[in-house]
């Protein structure tokens, strides 16, 4: 049996209908938010590390074979860092958080920005979070 881990997730993989295109079925979804990075698209969803801002996502249970093969299937090369996310009750949750060290700068698509910004109004994360997510549109 694959063992689990917990994941933070704050780009297009929080969105159902793209984790359905890469094949990938959490075991576990909550929200959950994360201190000291700032979300970047350009052109991919990033975070970067700014003591001063917040990223919102989602905690998701899955297996590291998935994560593997999730991640395999995207168009940079996102590496897992630990993190200290925290879930709607304010708790601490450590978990893995796949990001791109050094990621060269570009426009980001439109369809992109969508995939993360539709689910992001779902969720109901901050007026100023998706105002965020907006400001990357094309």
């Amino acid at each position: 049996m694959a063992s689990s881990v917990l994941g933070f997730f704050y780009g297009g993989l929080i969105n159902p209908e793209v984790m359905a295109r890469v094949g990938w079925t959490p075991r576990h979804r909550e929200i959950a938010s994360l201190p000291g990075y700032e979300l970047r698209i350009s052109p991919w969803v990033n975070l970067v590390p700014n003591p001063f801002e917040t990223a919102y996502g989602l905690l998701l249970e899955t297996s590291h074979e998935d994560l593997a093969r999730v991640y395999s299937q995207l168009k940079a090369t996102y590496l897992p860092y630990p993190v200290a996310a925290h879930d709607a009750e304010g708790r601490v949750r450590p978990a893995l958080c796949y990001i791109v060290p050094d990621m060269a700068p570009g426009q980001a698509e439109a369809d992109h920005v969508l995939a993360l910004l539709k689910p992001a109004e779902q969720i109901g994360f901050p007026q100023h979070y998706l105002d965020r997510i907006r400001s990357f549109l094309p």
